[in-house]
């Protein structure tokens, strides 16, 4: 798998065509194959028609630090950032009408106020051995740090850091990442990003500044679709291309993506977390991004980040890494078979869904046949995303509850409710 660069929230294309076509493309099937009614149902965002500018202290702190993302051992500069960590600090309203000035595309900024305290956070996010996927499953279906990353070499988790943070922890890293199908136009792509990670105190609170820069075009867009976004259910086809109309054959690409995002600790028990969030992407270095996809992919993104992380339902991050080991130890025979179950639910349950009414999405749910264009490791992100589900209570395709995957622990755990009601829909006919 060719797995290249950033860190996507929603991600729309970027295709390689002739000069001449592609902009005679863009002028008369860009508004006629994507109309508003053709996206997947994508959130509602009501934007101004003028967008508000940031201060130029702030801008300055987004360059400092897009300077040193791509520069491992650079100096950080605490009072560059002030300007960026005391607007979050007081960002009691929606931020949704400012704009940072463009880094190749356009941009926007999001608040989220999370109910848990920065340690948290870090827990998850930032033990090695869980996943991002895992934390946001609405937007990345895979995700991991690359050999090298600061983040594998530490002694001791960055969440133990925060009792003697007498001056700034920098760390540099690479991840890649996959993310989920877009409401923009179904596609999925896999891809590599830089990732500065700065934890600091300032004004007395903890705060964590995460910055990633997309390391170059992704690989080429594929064909998925949105199911069941509030639940996580999304299909990967494997086939390259979109799955909008006229435009449907395009090799697409994510051409540019940056974001900021930086966490406040307020109380003990509350941080505010905002996003700044910028991406390109077209064909012919035309940009067919606007804000509202930028923001409305983002609020894909707060959903289910919040749902995950404030869930009492969630074990301790030692333990959730635990079991995501386990899993990634399962031997191929056992990991096999359980994706086959999984793709007979699938079929069973969601072959009749309209996002999947195309024959080549047909083709290849036919007969549990969705688990061969499934590679080892988005086999274990099934897996993992099926053992989420049920930690949080939610049904699943393939009975992941047990301490390995298998048997639930107890009753508490309603582990394959999907899939059993698929089994008792095949045997009644249905």
């Amino acid at each position: 798998m060719n797995m290249k660069n950033q860190a996507g929230l929603s991600s729309p294309l970027y295709s390689r065509l002739p000069l001449g076509f592609g902009m005679l493309l863009f002028v008369c099937l860009f508004a006629l194959a994507l109309p508003e009614a053709a996206f997947a149902e994508p959130r509602e965002v009501k934007l101004n028609k003028e967008s508000t500018p940031l201060s130029d202290e702030i801008e300055a702190g987004f360059a400092h630090l897009f300077g040193l993302v791509r520069n491992p051992g650079g100096s950080f500069d605490p009072a560059a950032v002030a300007p960026i960590i005391d607007f979050v600090d007081n960002c009691d309203a929606d931020p949704k009408d400012f704009e940072p000035k463009r880094r190749e595309g356009r941009g926007t900024v999001m608040r989220m106020d999370l109910d848990v305290g920065l340690r948290r956070v870090l827990e998850y996010l930032y033990n090695p051995d869980i996943p991002n996927y895992v934390i946001v499953p609405s937007v990345l279906r895979l995700s991991g740090w690359k050999e090298g990353s600061d983040i594998l070499k530490q002694e001791r988790g960055l969440w133990d850091r925060l009792d003697d943070l007498d001056k700034p922890v920098v760390l540099w890293g690479k991840e890649f990442e996959s993310n989920t199908p877009d409401s923009f136009a179904g596609a999925y792509y896999f891809y590599d990003m830089f990732r500065l990670v700065v934890l600091m105190k300032h004004n007395g609170k903890n705060v964590l500044i995460s910055v990633t820069d997309q390391d170059g075009e992704s690989d080429v867009g594929r064909k998925g679709a949105i199911l069941d976004d509030q639940n996580w259910v999304y299909f990967y086809s494997g086939i390259e291309g979109l799955d909008k109309g006229l435009i449907s054959w395009m090799d697409t690409y994510m051409y540019a993506s940056y974001s900021v995002q930086v966490f406040v600790e307020k109380e003990e028990h509350f941080t505010r977390d905002v996003l700044f969030k910028w991406l390109k992407a077209g064909w012919t270095g035309l940009n067919v991004v606007k804000r509202k996809h930028i923001l409305e992919g983002s609020l894909r993104f707060a959903e289910s980040f919040k749902k995950v992380l404030e869930s009492d339902a969630l074990p301790p991050s030692e333990e959730l890494a635990g079991m995501i080991r386990d899993i990634r130890a399962l031997p191929d025979a056992v990991i096999d078979e359980k994706v086959r179950s999984y793709a007979r639910t699938f079929e069973t349950l969601n072959k009749d869904a309209e996002p999947l009414d195309k024959s080549e999405f047909q083709a290849v749910l036919a007969d549990g046949g969705y688990a061969k264009v499934l590679d080892r490791e988005q086999r274990i992100g099934v897996l993992v995303l099926q053992k989420l589900k049920c930690l949080l209570g939610m049904d699943t395709y393939v009975d992941m509850c047990g301490p390995d995957g298998g048997e639930p622990k107890s009753e508490q755990c309603d582990v394959g409710a999907t899939e059993k009601a698929a089994a008792e829909s095949v045997q009644q006919g249905g």
